[in-house]
Formats: C-alpha cells, sequence, structure tokens
C-alpha cells in the first residue's frame, strides 16, 4: 500500500492507527517521509505537510531569439530528434515520418521560413494521403519540432501555434 498517499488523504493520525488501515509495519516508510519533509510529528500525532505550490510564470516567458542563426529545417528536425530521449520505436516511426512526409513537403526551406498557412497545406496533403491517426502523427510530430526550435530561440515565433490536430481526423 501507499503509505504516503494514505498519509495525504487522511491528513493527520497515529502510528497505530496507519498501521490498522494499511495492514502493515509503516514506521520505515514513515521515517522517510519525516526526513522529506513531507510529514511532522506533533503531539503523538503524523501531520501530513502539503507542498507549497510554488508560482511560476516561465511558460510566458519568451525564448531568448538566436538572431542570425537560420538553420535548415531538415537541420532542425535532426537537432530535435538527437536532443530527445526516444524509444527504438518512437524514433523508428519519426524518421519515417520525416523522411516521406514532413521533409519532403518542407524541402529546402529554412524554419523561420514555414507559415501557418504551410502548416494548414500541410495538413491537408496529410489528410488527403493517409489515415487520420497516421495523419495526426505527422503534424503532431512538425508541432513539436517547431515548438522545439521556438523554445530553442531559432525561431522569433511558433508557426504551429494555433493549428488544431483534430484538423487531421
Amino acid at each position: 500500500m501507499n503509505i504516503e498517499k494514505l498519509a495525504r488523504h487522511l491528513k493527520e493520525f497515529a502510528l497505530d492507527e496507519i498501521e490498522m488501515i494499511a495492514e502493515c509495519d509503516c514506521k520505515t516508510e514513515l521515517e522517510r517521509l519525516l526526513n522529506e519533509g513531507k510529514l511532522v510529528f506533533e503531539q503523538g500525532l503524523y501531520k501530513y505537510k502539503e507542498p507549497k505550490q510554488l508560482k511560476t510564470f516561465d511558460i510566458f516567458e519568451k525564448p531568448i531569439y538566436k538572431s542570425g542563426e537560420r538553420i535548415l529545417f531538415k537541420n532542425m528536425a535532426i537537432i530535435y530528434l538527437n536532443n530527445r530521449r526516444l524509444t527504438k520505436d518512437t524514433l523508428k516511426g519519426y524518421r519515417s515520418q520525416l523522411k516521406y512526409n514532413i521533409i519532403p513537403f518542407f524541402e529546402g526551406l529554412y524554419t523561420d521560413e514555414i507559415t501557418y498557412e504551410m502548416i494548414l497545406k500541410f495538413v491537408d496533403f496529410m489528410k488527403k494521403k493517409f489515415k487520420p491517426k497516421t495523419a495526426s502523427n505527422g503534424v503532431t510530430l512538425l508541432g513539436s519540432i517547431l515548438k522545439y526550435a521556438f523554445m530553442d530561440g531559432y525561431i522569433k515565433n511558433n508557426p504551429y501555434f494555433g493549428v488544431r490536430n483534430s484538423m487531421c481526423k
């Protein structure tokens, strides 16, 4: 049984209470939670401490644009794949999508030349040529690469922003 989940649910409890509910010896797990600061022991009771929610606004921060560093979309895709932890099967699928669908469609273009309209044409191309799942996978991969390029500062604006992947279905 997950003692941490149980402690979070109970909020406040005695050792014998949690052992009765969990039906096991919980001392070592409770010691670990005490050491991690997730529990406190006050007046004979264990009390679960809710982790403080930190307010971060990094999702609203715009990445620093690396002006002058234009990169071909084909090379951007390679950079994206090299900086991801992917399973063998996922990598195989991504390479296939890139080799046969995405790279030929955006052949010779720099990443910053790709526009929203081009992406919509790509969506239409994928819808006509493939089943919805395959089309959706290709469009999603394109979006992931463009998001990576934007977050890493290779493009000023993400042209994929606003494209709904449900368009492929």
